[in-house]
């Protein structure tokens, strides 16, 4: 091998070098920026749904049993805009649910609705409960 060949042969390295440089600059260019970007506007979203839920206590009378709270829960969680309902431990005549909704979205009204219209566990023809706030 020639001088001549072998300085083609570095200067052809060199040119690999440079492209793939500038491939690796260009990537983390466009996309480092992008997920800057996504980090960034993710923390306000966030903080803004903590900032705009709400948490309630909901008093339901006429509970039998404890499949009585599973059913109102399902109920209540199926309200667009609540975001966690926890029952009482126990199942007693009167229960307390902890319910954490956006206000924005869903109401007491739509709430207290939901727990009403929930079909009792022992007579699914009859709606026993009763919610109070």
């Amino acid at each position: 091998m020639n001088y001549f060949n072998s300085l083609q042969i570095v200067k052809m390295k060199s040119n690999n070098q440079i492209f793939y440089s500038l491939l690796v600059l260009t990537f983390v260019t466009v996309f480092g920026h992008t997920a800057a970007a996504q980090t960034a506007t993710a923390a306000p979203a966030t903080q803004a749904v903590a900032q705009k839920e709400a948490k309630i206590t909901v008093k339901v009378s006429g509970i039998t049993c404890s499949g009585d709270l599973k059913d109102i829960q399902k109920a209540i969680l199926k309200v667009a805009g609540v975001t966690a309902c926890q029952p009482a431990r126990k199942a007693s005549a009167t229960s307390a649910f902890e319910v954490t909704y956006q206000p924005s979205v869903a109401t007491e009204a739509e709430i207290r609705k939901a727990i009403e219209a929930t079909p009792g566990c022992d007579n699914p023809s009859e709606r026993p409960y009763r919610a109070k706030f």
